[in-house]
């Protein structure tokens, strides 16, 4: 047994110093708006919020994967201008020893034009990569005396760091508009811009590709107290593809100006256009006042189903948006006299 986690070990090590890494990805990525599309970035009816997100996948297959979020944005008016701020600080741990820590402030400004909402966004950002070299055992580390493997034995992995960091830069763009009962919303967004080199192999020159990603959210008002809510996002590098679809049913308990109470059920698909399902998607939440929490669960439909039992991945957001209390311009009709 013990042999067998060393290999796993070196497995791991393998693909840690030489596989393309991929983004971390939020099944609600819609509530993860900073990690979905900078645009994002204060694109909401409030003066400001704050938002958490927690992802936990494949406990069964060993140390799980985790994905720790936080952040918040606020809109501010110089000038008359509609602008965002935002922060947003994230850590994922792969396989318990793959560390990656986001700190991602960003910016945007958004304008209306002939009843369209046009949002643009930048977030440049900073990234920390680390793994712990104890946590592995590598070929040298074999004592013959005992004819077990010792992390406590020099690696002779020299050419090998064990933490390296980069400046990240992502865009976005997105316009939205109502139309009577129909609400649609367009994002797309650049992820690594600037092409940071990414590796801990001292002499790898190795480059995140740029990635690319197109969301869509459509919004049917169907009645005073239902609607139905759509999402689409569609991912991709040069070799990697990501599309994850589903539908919210939401129930509508009590609204006024300010806020409404509601709760929301629905399903999603995750998939690639090159490559078999990975998994479906159950989800759940409710809004309440200033606050909104979803919950979902992903059921693994690939191959890795045999050896996790179909289990996968459970998600939570929770969301805090303070009420907007800027004075809007408002048409109203007057008699003529």
């Amino acid at each position: 047994m013990k042999t067998y986690r060393h290999l796993i070990g070196m497995v791991f090590a393998i693909w840690f110093f030489s596989s393309k890494a991929q983004d971390v990805h939020f099944s609600q990525y819609y509530f993860s708006p900073l990690t979905l599309n900078p645009a994002n970035t204060g694109n909401y009816d409030g003066n400001y919020r704050f938002f958490a997100n927690y992802r936990s996948q494949w406990k069964e297959i060993g140390e799980a994967y985790d994905t720790y979020s936080a952040g918040g944005d606020f809109n501010f008016f110089p000038s008359g201008i509609n602008c965002s701020g935002g922060f947003l600080v994230l850590n994922d741990r792969s396989g318990g020893n793959l560390n990656v820590t986001k700190i991602l402030p960003s910016f945007a400004i958004h304008h209306s034009l002939a009843g369209f909402t046009f949002h643009g966004g930048l977030q440049p950002g900073f990234v920390i990569k680390t793994i712990d070299f104890y946590k592995n055992t590598y070929p040298n580390q074999l004592n013959w005396n005992t004819g077990q493997f010792d992390n406590t034995l020099p690696n002779m992995e020299n050419n090998v760091s064990q933490r390296f960091s980069f400046l990240d830069v992502n865009a976005g763009v997105a316009v939205s508009k109502r139309f009577g009962k129909i609400e649609p919303e367009l994002g797309y967004s650049w992820f690594h811009l600037n092409q940071p080199k990414e590796s801990f192999l001292q002499n790898n020159t190795n480059r995140l590709p740029i990635r690319q990603a197109a969301n869509l959210m459509l919004r049917l008002y169907a009645g005073k107290h239902l609607i139905f809510e759509g999402h689409s996002m569609y991912g991709f590098t040069s070799e990697v593809t990501d599309w994850v679809s589903g539908l919210n049913v939401e129930i509508v308990i009590r609204q006024n100006p300010l806020y409404k109470n509601s709760i929301f059920f629905g399903a999603m698909w995750r998939s690639g256009l090159e490559r078999n399902p990975d998994a479906g998607i159950l989800t759940a939440g409710l809004h309440y006042e200033k606050y909104t929490i979803g919950f979902s669960y992903d059921v693994t439909l690939s191959q890795l189903k045999t050896s996790v039992d179909m289990k996968g991945a459970f998600e939570i957001a929770i969301i805090y948006k303070a009420f907007n209390n800027r004075m809007q311009k408002r048409e109203v009709n007057c008699e003529r006299f």
